[in-house]
């Protein structure tokens, strides 16, 4: 009994030691940092998963699918991990297989992938995409990799990435964090160090000898500040990389977007679209179904995001390409978003 009492009088300081100074650093990392920041360009990798898959263009066409795949948790989330036995995520991910092959997508744009989740059952779902496809090429960007040891989610590892049949050249990507705005302080201080960031990428394909490069981008959820400095940031890096090229921007831009638990971003919603950003900064761009000069009401008409009928997700692209024909496939319902599709005119 005296040893024990020796014991927890030596440990009791030291444990409220380590309490007070994670909490000292938790209110440090909220109150030292901006409210978002985007930052530098680095380096990523490409992935090569079939070295004898080979592909043509067919009738002169190139099909290019967006999708916030969500982790394959399907249409409704009421969380980051919601309850679902394994089989459900992989009913979910051959669903979403079976429809690129039926829509016969050449290109993927996707966020929330998990690579190594107790959420998703520590499916690498990239590597059973790739192996269901059969592709060669992917490049991903892991933008949430982190251990909760008191919460059920337990490990998250999740990422952006681009899929291709044809060769990836390069793979770049920038990560931007930003300030949580739950209704509650405490909260938004606590979980600040411990969230995902948002993820712009550029990786450059080469489709039978003509580059192509896409943007895939998953903007920041929490405030419109932060998005429209992505906007700023993309065309500045889209005017400087792809002068010249063929270019697709495309993903999830969160365009009013929020998350449970946060308030209804109302002057953002009365507001011009940040993506007028995009419009006003990159000459002869187009989107698939919007023009710079629609109302609110006209954009959300395509929703992307069933729950609330907004649309969160675009594909725009350069002058030089010629557009055929685009969907927002409403027959999947893997993810909590609906899949965009661009049909383009890739005569070589």
């Amino acid at each position: 009994m005296k040893m024990l009492y020796t014991f927890l009088k030596f440990i009791s300081p030291v444990l409220f030691f380590c309490l007070i100074s994670g909490l000292g650093w938790f209110i440090f990392k909220w109150y030292s940092e901006p409210e978002y920041k985007v930052g530098s360009v680095k380096k990523g990798e490409v992935l090569n998963f079939n070295s004898n898959h080979t592909a043509e263009v067919r009738e002169n066409k190139i099909r290019i699918l967006s999708y916030n795949f969500g982790f394959a948790a399907g249409p409704m989330q009421h969380s980051l991990a919601d309850d679902h036995p394994k089989s459900y995520f992989m009913k979910n991910m051959d669903n979403f297989v079976s429809t690129v092959k039926e829509k016969g997508s050449d290109i993927l744009l996707l966020q929330e992938v998990d690579l190594d989740s107790k959420r998703s059952w520590y499916l690498n779902q990239l590597e059973y995409l790739m192996k269901e496809l059969g592709w060669g090429y992917a490049a991903p960007v892991v933008d949430w990799d982190f251990y909760f040891p008191l919460r059920k989610e337990r490990k998250i590892v999740k990422a952006t990435v681009v899929i291709s049949k044809f060769p990836i050249i390069s793979n770049q990507y920038t990560l931007t964090s930003g300030k949580p705005n739950f209704s509650s302080k405490l909260l938004n201080i606590f979980y600040y160090p411990l969230l995902w960031k948002s993820t712009m990428q550029r990786v450059s394909i080469d489709i039978q000898g003509r580059p192509l490069d896409i943007y895939n981008v998953h903007l920041c959820v929490w405030n419109r500040d932060a998005r429209a400095a992505q906007a700023d940031f993309l065309a500045e890096w889209i005017r400087q990389s792809s002068d010249g090229r063929d270019y697709l921007i495309g993903g999830d831009f969160n365009f009013q977007a929020y998350i449970r638990g946060t308030p209804i971003p109302e002057e953002d919603m009365q507001r011009p679209p940040f993506l007028n950003i995009l419009w006003d900064n990159l000459d002869g761009l187009s989107e698939l179904m919007i023009t710079k000069n629609d109302s609110i009401e006209t954009i959300h008409e395509d929703f992307t995001f069933p729950e609330r009928k907004h649309r969160y997700d675009f594909i725009f692209y350069s002058n030089k390409l010629k557009l055929l024909d685009s969907e927002v496939i409403d027959s999947l319902d893997s993810s909590d978003h609906l899949p965009v599709s661009g049909t383009f005119d890739m005569k070589l």
